[in-house]
């Protein structure tokens, strides 16, 4: 009679061990490869909810700082005692727990590309913190920009200049159309053009400032002008308005390149939304006023730099 095998020999145990351990480590992977799908799902939709939260945050910081720059336009439509004084001080709106800072300024207390005269030019860059030969450089390549000559100014720059420099287009020999063109000048860096835009415009048409809204690096333009006595200014005229009073008298009373006189007809607002602690929607705007009456905003573009101060301009 044949012996049956026994179970417990060791082909049969074997083989079935081996399976099972087979099936073990399958399982094992499917198991990891799980636990990497669902980690890749919940990565991938806390990147779409953070990317949701982002685009609704930029959606209100940008209708917040449209609304303030309404307010802006509205204050302008107030009698001249209730207004803001337009030299750029910072006013605060809170929209839904949102602060948003507005600024107005009067283009009449900037820097004229087009009519300011090389002193007032080369006092803004030194105000700036560029040192004399650089000053008088840019001061001079703006006027030769400007001008409808072909002639060099003594530290200027002419056609012959820019084509050494690579710059192909040459000096423009024609007025400035916006500030930002200022940018196009030889020798102008992006660094020195953040500092001076602010206190630059082309819309004042004359070769002084009003000091009752000048930007505090205009008034240092003046030649003579200290620091000291500009700050002390632009404390006093906040003051005096608040307080109702008469404008202080301005630094450097008999300065040619000042011209007192009322507001002006053109104005920068500057806008800032503050959503969270990342998103800064940031804008400007140019509003004309005519009479008792203001325009619309005109000119409304997003601003990457800091605005204000406080941003750590």
């Amino acid at each position: 009679m044949a012996a049956k095998p026994c179970c417990n020999q060791s082909g049969p145990v074997w083989a079935g061990s081996y399976q099972r351990g087979l099936a073990l480590v399958a399982v094992l992977w499917v198991l990891v490869l799980l636990s990497l799908l669902a980690a890749n799902l919940s990565q991938g939709s806390r990147s779409n909810a953070q990317l949701a939260q982002n685009l609704v945050a930029a959606t209100q910081g940008k209708y917040a700082s449209e609304a303030g720059m309404q307010w802006a336009l509205w204050n302008l439509q107030q009698p001249p005692e209730e207004r803001w004084l337009a030299d750029g001080s910072v006013q605060l709106l809170l929209l839904d727990d949102i602060p948003v800072r507005v600024a107005l300024q009067d283009e009449s207390g900037k820097i004229d590309l087009n009519a300011a005269p090389v002193e007032l030019l080369g006092g803004l860059f030194l105000a700036a913190e560029l040192d004399n030969a650089t000053a008088d450089a840019l001061a001079d390549a703006i006027m030769d920009w400007r001008d409808d000559d072909d002639l060099r100014r003594l530290n200027g720059a002419e056609d012959d200049d820019y084509l050494a420099a690579g710059r192909e287009y040459g000096a423009k020999d024609a007025a400035f159309e916006r500030v930002e063109e200022l940018q196009r000048v030889l020798g102008m860096t992006a660094d020195i053009y953040r500092r001076v835009k602010g206190s630059l415009t082309v819309f004042n048409g004359l070769p002084a400032i009003n000091p009752l809204y000048a930007p505090r690096l205009a008034l240092l333009a003046l030649p003579g002008a200290d620091e000291g006595t500009v700050e002390q200014y632009i404390e006093q005229r906040r003051r005096n308005r608040v307080d109702g009073l008469e404008a202080p008298e301005p630094p450097l009373p008999e300065s040619p390149y000042l011209s007192v006189g009322r507001e002006g007809a053109n104005y920068t607002v500057l806008a800032e939304a503050e959503v969270g602690p990342v998103v800064r929607a940031r804008f400007s705007a140019q509003i004309q006023r005519r009479g008792r009456s203001a325009q619309g905003l005109s000119r409304i573009q997003r601003e990457t730099e800091p605005l204000f101060e406080e941003d750590g301009m």
